[in-house]
């Protein structure tokens, strides 16, 4: 069996997160972050927690996603519950609940119930009650290409790859410049990203409005540019997880705004 209190940093996962505020950021304000950070069962359990807010390496996971496999599965009338494994680390529980009606909660949760050996992808927030770790899943999906498990773990090493550039960067440079170099245009070229898709992370990140930046905002901002060429980058920062939607798909904010 695995040791809980196991040190997991030697499996090379030390941190995940798309551009998430670092740790000492978050200690200002009691607001969970609301980014989704791709993560390991190993960062889960390893994670400080402290003032109801997890921190792996110097970064904050409460919205998290990961890729493992169901072990086990207990169902009650309100929700299911699951043991996956990752292989980094020992199983955690996710708890899925049943948002029917009371009068369809039995029959909904037998229909919707995944098989013990299914590979999933869950997308939840992290919580501690006792000392013990659980996911409250909102989103809960079977992973029918193993391809997608590969990604997965290329999306954790390219989040905390990102995190300590950030954090290097800000020490080097005496701010908070988040990575970025300046072109001769005066716009902010983030790395590893082409000139457009720069363009479009900085005018999606530049609006700070609940609703978030709106593709109508951005083709206006570019006119020289194609609509599909831009709704194209959106696709790509949004899969990337650089931007996510917020009241629909046509309003979007920055991860790391």
């Amino acid at each position: 069996m695995y040791d809980t209190r196991a040190d997991f940093s030697q499996t090379g996962f030390h941190g995940g997160g798309f551009s998430t505020p670092q740790a000492d950021e978050k200690k200002k304000g009691s607001k969970r972050s609301n980014n989704l950070v791709p993560v390991t069962v190993a960062q889960m359990f390893t994670a400080k927690h402290e003032d109801d807010v997890f921190i792996s390496g110097n970064l904050e996971l409460a919205q998290v996603t990961f890729i493992g496999l169901i072990k086990s599965v207990n169902s009650t009338p309100t929700r299911l519950d699951y043991f996956v494994d990752d292989m980094t680390g020992p199983p955690i529980e996710v708890r899925h609940f049943n948002d029917s009606d009371e009068n369809e909660q039995s029959e909904d949760t037998t229909q919707n119930t995944l098989s013990v050996n299914t590979y999933v992808r869950i997308c939840g927030m992290l919580r501690s009650f006792g000392g013990k770790r659980s996911v409250h899943a909102h989103k809960i999906t079977p992973i029918t290409d193993m391809n997608e498990l590969s990604c997965h773990l290329l999306e954790v090493v390219y989040a905390s790859a990102s995190a300590s550039l950030q954090q290097t960067s800000s020490i080097m440079g005496g701010g908070d410049n988040k990575g970025f170099s300046t072109n001769s245009s005066g716009m902010n070229q983030i790395a590893g990203l082409t000139p457009l898709q720069s363009q479009i992370q900085n005018i999606v990140r530049s609006n700070q409005s609940e609703r978030g930046c709106s593709i109508d905002e951005i083709c206006q901002q570019l006119k020289s540019v194609a609509p599909k060429a831009i709704r194209d980058t959106i696709d790509f920062l949004s899969s990337e997880g650089l931007i996510y939607s917020t009241i629909d798909e046509e309003h979007y904010q920055a991860t790391d705004a």
